[in-house]
Formats: structure tokens, C-alpha cells, sequence
């Protein structure tokens, strides 16, 4: 399988610090990207998760910096159950706001895989979880996609992550709103 040409690009990886999201984003170091690794315990996981990181470091065909690439990885708190939380880690749409250290800023790739989901049967299940779920794994997907701010040449958003594990019947939480989330990537292509 040929591998994409990651070098110098700046990847957001959403739910970094998870199982998934963390062997996302250490095949993304190894291949040269630069990373902002997103979570809400990303900043209390860096001590742990940075040694494991491959060091980014600029490539030497192209000055990085003067297109808003970071420099370094960067580990930025993210709660995708708050929205105001989605927005000011990504900034308001059409915002010409700099990166900071607690911003994104341009990205080339953006992978989504935050998500939370429900140990009991589906019947079990309280009303007010099962709307978490919702919001979690579809709601703030969505508004990710929509906040984020791609570079006109980047590489179109992938949804992976939990939207994508296994379904069992007695887990149908998970089914509408991977088609949903499928739907709105496909969207995003376009914008």
C-alpha cells in the first residue's frame, strides 16, 4: 500500500489520546506530519504520550512556517461534548485569527475519532444518555468538520474511530450516526 505524503502537513487528530486515536496519530509522526493531538485529558496525557511521538521536524523543500504549519506537536485540550469548546479550539468560521497554543489554526488533514458509547442494552439505555451519545458522536463531529479550517490542498476528511467499530444489535446507537457522520464527510469534500 503506497503511503500519502504526510511530510509537512498538519494533521488534527480529535480524541487523540485514546486507543485509536493515539495509533492514528503516531503513524501519521511517523510519516513526517506535524500533529495537534486533541482530547479533553490531552494536556495531562503529553508527559506520557510525546516520547512515543517520532519529533516532527521541518521539511527542507518548503518554509512550513509561513503557511501556519506548527512547529512542533501540539497536545490542546478539547471537549467535544461542549460546543463553545469546538469553536474556540478551531475558531469561528472565516476567522483570520493566528494560531496559538490552544488553537488549531489551517490543517491539512483532520481525523475524527472522539466518541463515547453505552454498556448496557440499548432497551437499558436512559433517554438523556442515549442524547449524549447523539452529540457526542454525530453533533460534534459534525460541528469539527464545520469549524475546522482544511488548506485548499489537503487531504479530504476521514472519519475514523468508534463511528467504525463492529455493530451488535443490542448496540444500535452507533448505526444512524456513522451514516450521518459518512454523509456529512462526504459533504465536506465540496466546501
Amino acid at each position: 500500500m503506497a503511503l500519502l505524503p504526510l511530510a509537512g502537513k498538519h494533521c488534527a487528530v480529535v480524541g487523540a489520546t485514546g486507543i485509536i486515536g493515539f495509533s492514528i496519530a503516531k503513524a501519521f509522526a511517523q510519516q513526517g506530519a506535524v500533529l495537534s493531538l486533541l482530547a479533553r485529558s490531552a494536556v495531562d496525557a503529553r508527559p506520557r504520550l510525546e516520547p512515543q511521538l517520532r519529533p516532527y521536524s521541518l521539511p527542507g523543500t518548503s518554509d512550513a512556517n509561513d503557511l501556519g504549519v506548527p512547529a512542533a506537536h501540539r497536545f490542546i485540550k478539547l471537549d467535544v461534548a461542549d460546543r463553545e469548546s469546538i469553536k474556540a479550539v478551531f475558531g469561528a468560521r472565516g476567522s483570520s485569527k493566528p494560531q496559538t497554543a490552544t488553537t488549531v489554526g489551517p490543517i491539512d488533514i483532520l481525523v475524527n475519532c472522539a466518541g463515547i458509547t453505552q454498556t448496557s442494552l440499548l432497551i437499558r439505555t436512559s433517554d438523556e444518555h442515549l442524547s449524549n451519545i447523539v452529540d457526542t458522536n454525530l453533533l460534534a463531529t459534525m460541528l469539527v468538520c464545520k469549524h475546522a479550517k482544511m488548506r485548499p490542498n489537503g487531504i479530504a476528511p476521514r472519519e475514523i474511530g468508534p463511528l467504525l467499530l463492529r455493530f451488535s444489535p443490542s448496540h444500535g446507537n452507533k448505526r444512524r450516526p456513522r451514516g450521518h457522520c459518512l454523509r456529512c464527510i462526504q459533504s465536506r469534500r465540496h466546501w
